[in-house]
């Protein structure tokens, strides 16, 4: 039919999705839809059926239409994918911004994680938020990486991997027919010419003759503030099960089974379930905490949005000062980790790695059905050696079947 707008103005939904040709320009027409009215083009471009929408018929003469149809009809023609380069020109546009909130809906970050990375954004990157992705240069990239890495280079090699794995998330998600609209990735230069910063991996931990003073400094002063007491709580655990601070800090009192004296850790590095035996001393620990509350609260609440302690560094380095005995909350699990190597027998590499949660890549290890009971000796050791140095136990922690540890193992 001709499509005019009395014309038009006669069709109607049928029920069903329903296209009208115009028989003066090839491809045009109008589909009637439950929603309403539409101009379309269609064509075929290198072999392939190509349709685009013009507009609402609401908002555009079938004149106007039929005019912006012969001028797409015409790129069609000479082998243009219209709607390949509408996306094209979509894509160039998507900012850093953009493309951050995009790769946050597809990853399970954990609060610190998501916190350190919104940092990122909002301070070491914030000129670049609204800026397209396409316009951050190898050199852009490149200067700024220098100017951090003078003040802060630990932070520096973050904060611009997570701009590596940004880029990287765009490059696929952002790709049109398949094909990446953002050839490569221009954080590729750090590593081409060798800028990352080298950091030395952290080596601290509370040496054994250290641990009555941190101890004492552990227990609850009068005129303690609440977050104070609470971050005391969390030391105390962490140096006696080794595991990290989210992990500790995300626990609930439902978290602890008190019939198997156990602990379920969810919120690991690794998306592992961890199930840790607690020691006799720890368990009742846990169990003071527990009390008075419901299944759902943290064992570590605070008074921010996340509910659990988030932020500890000046409790931490009010404990340091109060103790004598410089640490962060990764020094405890260092700590712990140490003692086990060290001081305790019978504990092997693959149960240490168990202890700490650690991902095991040997294939034999793969077959070995591990029973989290297991390390209930291991656990117990451990904290008996920590009690004895503290004073607090007398024993002899690091002994099994009454022979003292090979100090060449």
């Amino acid at each position: 039919m001709k499509l005019t707008k009395t014309e038009i103005d006669k069709l109607s939904f049928k029920g069903k999705d329903a296209f009208y040709w115009d028989d003066s320009v090839s491809g045009f027409g109008v589909k009637v839809t439950r929603r309403g009215k539409s101009y379309i083009i269609q064509s075929r471009v290198l072999g392939k059926t190509i349709r685009k929408k013009i507009a609402s018929c609401s908002v555009m003469t079938p004149e106007e239409a039929r005019r912006e149809a012969k001028k797409l009809s015409g790129e069609m023609a000479g082998g243009v994918n219209i709607n390949a380069e509408e996306k094209k020109k979509k894509v160039l546009g998507v900012t850093l911004q953009e493309a951050y909130k995009d790769y946050k809906k597809t990853r399970t970050l954990t609060i610190k994680t998501m916190n350190e990375y919104d940092r990122a954004i909002e301070k070491t990157l914030s000129d670049w938020k609204e800026v397209p992705l396409v316009s951050i240069s190898r050199d852009k990239i490149e200067k700024r990486f220098k100017e951090i890495s003078k003040k802060a280079p630990a932070l520096a090699n973050l904060h611009f991997r997570l701009l590596r794995a940004l880029f990287n998330f765009s490059i696929e998600k952002y790709a049109v027919d398949g094909e990446p609209i953002i050839p490569s990735n221009p954080c590729g230069r750090l590593t081409i010419l060798k800028l990352w910063n080298r950091v030395e991996r952290r080596k601290s931990y509370i040496r054994p003759e250290q641990l009555k003073d941190f101890l004492n400094a552990l227990t609850h002063k009068t005129g303690d503030a609440e977050h104070l007491k609470t971050v005391k709580n969390q030391c105390f655990f962490i140096l006696f099960t080794g595991c990290r601070d989210q992990e500790a800090a995300s626990l609930k009192v439902k978290d602890i089974d008190q019939k198997r004296k156990a602990v379920t850790f969810w919120h690991t590095k690794n998306h592992h379930q961890h199930i840790l035996p607690l020691g006799e001393y720890l368990f009742e620990f846990v169990k003071k905490l527990c009390t008075g509350k419901g299944a759902e609260d943290y064992l570590f609440p605070a008074d921010n949005k996340s509910g659990h302690l988030l932020n500890q560094r000046y409790s931490v380095k009010k404990i340091a000062q109060e103790s004598g005995v410089p640490f962060t909350l990764h020094d405890l699990r260092r700590t712990f980790a140490s003692i086990a190597n060290n001081h305790i027998s019978g504990i092997t590499n693959f149960t240490l790695k168990k202890l700490l949660n650690h991902s095991e890549n040997d294939v034999t290890a793969g077959y070995i059905q591990f029973e989290p009971e297991s390390l209930r000796g291991p656990m117990q050791r451990i904290e008996d050696f920590i009690l004895e140095q503290a004073g607090i136990k007398a024993g002899e922690a690091g002994k099994e079947d009454g022979k003292e540890k090979d100090a060449d193992k």
